[in-house]
């Protein structure tokens, strides 16, 4: 500061002054940055973490349904059904109604 011819003190803006101002909002701005960018970081690991337990579950429940239908598929397990539930081969068969629903043994 400085005081001129009437006693009056004036205030100067000094280099050294601007650069502690302005390194004081780049530091403000970065520590800003830091916080948004580490909680992106954070959200889409977060969600990425969930889609991976919801594609395990997906994936198990796929192995289970292969694993059902191909044991549907095979001819000898179907064929043990069929004889341990009593069935026929249903020949001839002419359906009453038009949907197809109903069908009489001739």
């Amino acid at each position: 500061m400085k005081k001129n011819s009437r006693g009056i003190t004036a205030s100067t803006y000094t280099g050294i002054g601007v650069l502690n101002v302005f390194l004081l909002a780049a530091a403000v701005f970065l520590m800003m940055y830091f916080v948004v960018v580490s909680n992106i970081i954070t959200s889409s690991n977060y969600k990425i973490g969930i889609l991976n337990e919801e594609l395990s579950g997906l994936i198990e429940t796929n192995s289970f349904l292969t694993a059902q239908k191909l044991s549907v598929e095979d001819s000898s397990a179907v064929l043990d059904f069929v004889q341990n539930h009593n069935m026929v081969e249903a020949k001839y068969a002419t359906h009453i109604f038009e949907s197809g629903e109903v069908a009489a043994l001739r």
